[in-house]
């Protein structure tokens, strides 16, 4: 089997789940990983008992003759620094969104086309179990044909600043949590949309250490498919009490609903407290719900995984660029019908 040599630009949070991912797997090795600061490379690298590079500039690391990049970056260096690996010749994965805009995404799908390299589209919540099971459910029948449903994700709002800034982030809540639930969504219903309405509006604009939220922390869409489903999303960067998201799917035959969060896998009730529940939770104090192995309960390593057998063994996988793209075109179109005031055709 051939070893595949990878590399990882951006050090945070989701950085962490695909350096996880790669370290499960035999036949990868990790080339580097770029941060325009060592502390997080070299802790990673002690966490995992890796032996990797850090550079400071990625240009760098491209040379190294990759045959895969995690680009794991805010949202508006993901055109560039795209661009950039698949004319190295190495194939991308792009954590969500694709960019900042469909616009962006179409200079991306041009690259890799003229670069004969794969956008692969980090989209975890197709390959976390749980949703994954309600996906082969559908799939075999199940439920029957589905003609509404709704897709939530909220928590208290994101840990870095560039997530608040209209420049750097291009949307707030939508973009950041409703991209999942758009995703899974199309994926369950598995048609295309024709149009959307969606209402915005900011609750907290200050954000203390994070200055002023230039953007939208809540929105509530609605999503109408060319079978004449009906679909509510509702986004949340206001919600206390740590990272919660779920789908409830009605088929003429049946129902789904399907969460990995405060869920009764297990319920702790704690008087002092204790190390980490789930992400954005503040207090582990009192009645908490913590995920059991996070990572692999939403879907990171797998999707890891994939990616690297569809590379080795040159199959198709959903969670494309073109399928990013997609997903981009129906929040670009939330985003005009916020703007309106009324429903907007989405255009593909």
């Amino acid at each position: 089997m051939k070893e595949l040599k990878v590399g990882i630009i951006g050090s945070g949070f989701v950085a962490e789940h695909h350096v996880y991912g790669y370290t499960l797997l035999p036949n990868v090795k990790i080339v580097g990983i770029s941060a325009l600061h060592k502390d997080k490379p070299m802790q990673l690298k002690k966490k995992f008992d890796l032996d990797f590079e850090w550079y400071k500039d990625y240009g760098d690391l491209l040379k190294k003759e990759l045959d895969a990049v995690s680009i794991c970056l805010p949202n508006y260096l993901h055109k560039n620094v795209a661009i950039d690996a698949l004319t190295s010749g190495a194939h991308a994965l792009i954590e969500k969104p694709l960019a900042l805009n469909a616009e962006e995404g179409n200079e991306m799908l041009d690259a890799e086309n003229s670069s004969n390299r794969r956008i692969f589209y980090c989209e975890n919540n197709m390959f976390a179990p749980c949703f994954k099971k309600a996906k082969e459910v559908i799939e075999e029948g199940g439920i029957g044909e589905i003609y509404m449903a709704n897709g939530r994700e909220q928590h208290s709002g994101p840990h870095s600043s560039w997530f608040y800034k209209k420049d750097k982030a291009g949307g707030g809540a939508l973009l950041d949590l409703g991209i999942h639930d758009i995703a899974c969504l199309v994926w369950y219903v598995d048609c295309d949309v024709e149009e959307v309405f969606c209402q915005m509006r900011t609750v907290k604009p200050n954000r203390e250490e994070f200055g002023e939220c230039e953007v939208e922390d809540n929105a509530v869409g609605v999503i109408y498919f060319e079978n004449g489903a009906q679909v509510v999303i509702e986004e949340s960067w206001t919600k206390p009490g740590g990272y919660d998201m779920g789908f409830e799917l009605f088929g003429i035959d049946g129902q789904i609903s399907v969460s990995p969060t405060f869920n009764n896998q297990i319920s702790v009730y704690s008087e002092k407290g204790y190390g980490y529940a789930v992400e954005k939770a503040s207090s582990t104090r009192g009645w908490t719900f913590p995920v059991p192995n996070e990572s692999w309960t939403f879907g990171y390593p797998q999707e890891i995984r994939a990616f690297m057998d569809a590379i080795t063994e040159k199959n198709d996988i959903a969670s494309d660029g073109k399928f990013g793209l997609k997903i981009l075109q129906i929040a670009d179109s939330m985003y005009k019908s916020a703007q309106s005031g009324k429903k907007e055709e989405v255009i593909y």
